[in-house]
């Protein structure tokens, strides 16, 4: 019984998986970064910056809602004064689902966490999402616009530096859907 279950459990599991969505995703998008960074008594305000992302995920088949859940690489260069620049390269877990309000348009929400890399130290970064998409008829092509939050949990290292580094984003994104 155990083995039937398992098997049928298993075939279920394959041919759900099977009618997924394979999708890549590239956007840019625009930085409005907060917070600040002291070395060694020098004080700084980050400014704005670009903002790229490059994600794979699977957009699951269920009526209404079509969840997501990707890989998601970020890179975000917030620049400040005094020679007190840094890099942010973050890799998420992320979740979407769509709210099908509109015809054409879809309006959705996320949420991410990931591990990331700021200021030469590893730490947590924890981010939400929401945006309009809108597929092209008969391609598997997805464009959207996106606000997303983002703040990192623990930052500072190299130089004995402190940090506090959050930003809200704006992206352009296009989707391809295998």
């Amino acid at each position: 019984m155990k083995t039937f279950l398992t098997t049928c459990l298993l075939i279920t599991g394959i041919c759900f998986t099977a009618h997924a969505g394979l999708y890549v995703q590239g956007g840019i998008g625009a930085g409005l970064n907060d917070g600040s960074i002291s070395r060694e008594d020098i004080y700084s305000d980050y400014k704005n910056s670009p903002v790229l992302s490059v994600s794979a995920g699977y957009e699951l088949p269920v009526p209404f809602i079509e969840p997501r859940a990707e890989i998601e690489y970020l890179r975000i260069r917030p620049d400040a004064k005094n020679n007190l620049d840094s890099t942010f390269d973050g890799v998420f877990l992320n979740g979407y689902t769509n709210i099908p309000l509109i015809p054409f348009i879809d309006p959705y929400i996320g949420a991410g966490i990931g591990m990331s890399r700021f200021d030469h130290k590893n730490s947590t970064a924890l981010q939400g999402m929401a945006g309009l998409e809108y597929g092209i008829p008969f391609l598997p092509i997805t464009f959207s616009g996106e606000y997303r939050y983002m703040k990192v949990t623990e930052t500072g290292g190299k130089w004995d530096s402190k940090s506090k580094f959050h930003t809200n984003t704006f992206m352009l994104k296009a989707r391809y859907t295998f």
